[in-house]
């Protein structure tokens, strides 16, 4: 939860985050088209090189009746952009696996905390207030689905 309106303020501070949280940077970081900018191509490329992340970063939105173009054959481009590199890698079978695997893992959560819980809308201000519902919103949501896993006598299992 930031201030920032737009996503791509947020990407190397996600990702620093994430590495203190766990102790360790992740392998590869999955990041919708919002992220996507000169500055965080540029910074997904040293973090490669530095920490080991691979990014696949989405470099647009696709129309509901547009299809992915195909994965170019032979050399990339010399003068190919970091985006277009980008965008190029993400239609290669590891980079369509990948992102096909973060819509199917990232993006129910947020799309249950909204149908579910009523989440679209957040109704305390402020950060803090924010940032302390969208938690009980997400606490709420794992809960759920512990409890769609377990049952009460899972539940009542991992208390005693």
């Amino acid at each position: 939860m930031t201030t920032n309106a737009s996503d791509a303020l947020n990407h190397t501070t996600m990702l620093d985050q994430s590495a203190a949280n766990t102790g360790a940077h992740p392998k590869q970081a999955l990041v919708d088209a919002g992220h996507c900018s000169e500055t965080n191509l540029e910074a997904a490329k040293e973090r490669q090189l530095a920490c080991g992340t691979k990014t696949f970063m989405a470099t647009g939105r696709l129309a509901h009746d547009e299809q992915t173009p195909p994965a170019p054959h032979g050399r990339i481009p010399a003068n190919a952009t970091l985006k277009e590199r980008m965008a190029r890698e993400l239609r290669t079978k590891p980079g369509k696996a990948a992102y096909r695997r973060r819509e199917a893992v990232v993006e129910p959560v947020f799309g249950q905390i909204m149908t579910c819980q009523n989440g679209r809308r957040l109704l305390l201000r402020g950060e803090d207030g924010a940032r302390g519902e969208w938690r009980l919103l997400a606490a709420c949501h794992n809960l759920r689905k512990i409890f769609r896993h377990t049952g009460t006598t899972g539940l009542a299992a991992q208390a005693g």
